[in-house]
C-alpha cells in the first residue's frame, strides 16, 4: 500500500480541490461559472457521501458524547454546503447575492475542513495504524467511485464517448413533404 493510500491524504487533496474550485469560481469568468459550480457540487455530494459512510461509520463509538456532537456538525454542514449550491446553481453567477452566498459556503468548507483536520484526523490516528489508515483509504475511494458512477447517472445531461455531440431530435425524422399539387397515390 501507497502511503497517499492513508484516508487522511485522500481528504486533503478532496480538501484542497474543493477550496482551488471554489476560488475559481470567485475570481473566474462568471459566463463558465454555473458549469464549474455544478461540476463541484457533484464532487461536494460524492466526497461528504463518502466521508459519512466511510470515516464517521469508522470513529462511531469513539469518545463517544463530544465525537457524536460533533458528528452531527459534520452531516449538517453537508447538508448547509449543498444547500447553498442549490440556491447557486439558481442565481445569477456574477450578482452580489450569488457572490454572499459562495462567500459563505467557502467559510463553511473552510471551517468543516479545519475541524476536521484538527479533530477528525487525530481520532483517526489514535485508532488506525499506517495499515488501518490505508484500508480506510482504500474504503473511501471505491465508495467515491461508486458514488461518483452513480451522481453522473442522476445527471440529465451525461458526456460519454458514444454520445454525439450535437444534439439529436427526440423523435424520427420527419418524412420529406410532397409537392402541393400531388396528393398520395391513395387519395387519388
Amino acid at each position: 500500500m501507497d502511503a497517499f493510500d492513508d484516508i487522511r491524504d485522500l481528504l486533503r487533496r478532496d480538501h484542497e480541490l474543493a477550496l482551488s474550485e471554489l476560488d475559481a469560481l470567485r475570481y473566474g469568468d462568471p459566463a463558465e461559472s454555473r458549469a464549474r459550480l455544478q461540476k463541484l457540487r457533484r464532487a461536494w455530494v460524492v466526497h461528504a457521501l463518502a466521508e459519512e459512510t466511510v470515516v464517521y461509520r469508522a470513529l462511531e463509538g469513539v469518545a463517544a458524547s463530544v465525537s457524536s456532537e460533533r458528528a452531527d456538525e459534520r452531516f449538517v454542514e453537508h447538508d448547509l454546503v449543498d444547500g447553498l449550491f442549490q440556491k447557486m446553481e439558481r442565481g445569477r453567477p456574477g450578482s452580489i447575492e450569488w457572490n454572499a452566498q459562495l462567500h459563505i459556503v467557502r467559510d463553511l468548507i473552510a471551517r468543516h475542513i479545519e475541524t476536521e483536520h484538527e479533530e477528525t484526523f487525530d481520532k483517526l490516528a489514535q485508532r488506525y495504524d499506517n495499515a488501518g489508515l490505508c484500508v480506510l483509504g482504500s474504503q473511501f475511494r471505491l465508495t467515491r467511485k461508486k458514488l461518483a458512477m452513480l451522481e453522473e447517472a442522476k445527471s440529465p445531461i451525461r458526456v460519454s464517448p458514444e454520445m454525439p455531440t450535437s444534439p439529436v431530435p427526440p423523435y424520427p425524422a420527419a418524412t420529406p413533404r410532397r409537392p402541393a399539387g400531388n396528393p398520395p397515390a391513395a387519395m387519388r
